[in-house]
């Protein structure tokens, strides 16, 4: 640690990625087999996310999550006396709809909220645990784990005890069916709020392109974004506010929804303009823990980091979803100073060649 007690550099450039055993396609977590089936009961309108997620019944309020009513509802899975309407949270309920997407890391709820407002509520409720916590007003999306399903753990206990099962004995099961699946009572969901990506203006991007489909394209970058954060959660065994978990998020969803990843867009997308850093950049986000005097050599880094992955980023444009996640996973073995020091012709050799299994 640094004499002002944050990571120096070279802690912080280490990474936390553990070597992949998987076998691809990665099928879906016991959690989204669930949350599919109340999409099919219920349908995917802000009524139904409420009556699913007890969260948005605890008021957000500093302390929240030490509360009374945190700890009945959401820790003791206790229901409440009453499911109130959406309308009563939310303040556009018929802008929020929510689905299962599929993907190769496994499937997920997505929650759309169009109003700002919802969106910077839903991510307290969820993402927070009831606390409210600043948002940045360019973070247009979050992906949630370890979310508490109170919901889910009432229903999986009374099919239990109603197969003749002794209740005393739910307390075991329930640690056997956590341990067999992280997801069993939790879940793992992504929050996206309709807006353009990283402050990029549609000019920046493409000449082509008009705002209205310039929108559209960010929110499909942010969903493979945020679908890179749960691959490496999931396969990983690791998603943190880092510059390394963004260079591959940002990769995955600019070559998803633009068709090529480019190495300024990135570092105007993080807030790095020129070697200058804007204050209100993303970046800063993900160097909270890093010494402040390191932070123009980060910045050396990442320059040279978005160079090579550019040149190798063609191999991720047109390629299957297992593909695309199979070199993913190899890349990601490549830390970020590794990363820099290689030629794009060794990166490329390295992950197209990689051992892990289709």
């Amino acid at each position: 640690m640094t004499a002002h007690g944050q990571s120096s550099l070279e802690e912080y450039l280490k990474s936390a990625f553990k070597r992949p055993d998987v076998h691809l396609p990665v099928e879906d977590a016991c959690h989204t087999t669930w949350w599919r089936q109340r999409f099919e009961s219920d349908g995917g309108d802000a009524q139904a996310l409420v009556e699913i997620l007890s969260q948005f019944q605890v008021s957000i309020a500093a302390g929240a999550s030490h509360s009374e009513a945190y700890k009945r509802l959401i820790l003791g899975a206790r229901p409440a006396s009453t499911v109130p309407s959406a309308s009563e949270f939310f303040a556009a309920p018929d802008s929020v709809h929510w689905s299962v997407v599929d993907h190769s890391a496994g499937g997920l709820p997505v929650v759309t909220l169009e109003d700002r407002a919802d969106f910077e509520f839903a991510f307290r409720a969820l993402g927070a645990r009831c606390e409210p916590v600043p948002i940045g007003e360019n973070v247009h999306a979050l992906y949630v784990g370890g979310l508490p399903n109170p919901v889910r753990v009432r229903e999986i206990e009374s099919a239990f005890i109603a197969s003749g099962n002794d209740s005393e004995a739910w307390p075991q099961d329930m640690q056997r069916r956590m341990k067999a699946d992280g997801t069993s009572f939790h879940d793992r969901l992504i929050l996206l709020h309709p807006a353009t990506y990283g402050g990029l203006q549609v000019s920046d991007v493409d000449g082509q392109m008009n705002d209205e489909e310039w929108v559209e394209a960010s929110r499909q970058l942010r969903l493979e974004h945020e679908f890179t954060h749960h691959a490496t959660h999931r396969l990983l065994g690791s998603y943190r506010l880092h510059v390394h978990d963004e260079v591959l998020a940002d990769l995955m969803g600019f070559t998803k929804a633009l068709g090529r990843f480019e190495a300024e867009l990135f570092l105007r997308a993080l807030g790095i303009d020129g070697d200058r850093i804007q204050p209100s950049a993303r970046l800063l986000t993900y160097t909270v823990d890093l010494d402040e005097d390191a932070l123009p050599r980060l910045v050396e880094i990442l320059r040279v980091v978005s160079e090579t992955i550019e040149a190798i980023s063609p191999v991720f444009v047109g390629a299957s979803a297992s593909d695309r996640l199979r070199r993913l996973l190899a890349l990601s073995q490549i830390d970020l100073e590794t990363l820099a020091a290689s030629t794009p012709e060794r990166v490329l050799t390295t992950i197209v060649d990689s051992s892990f299994d289709p």
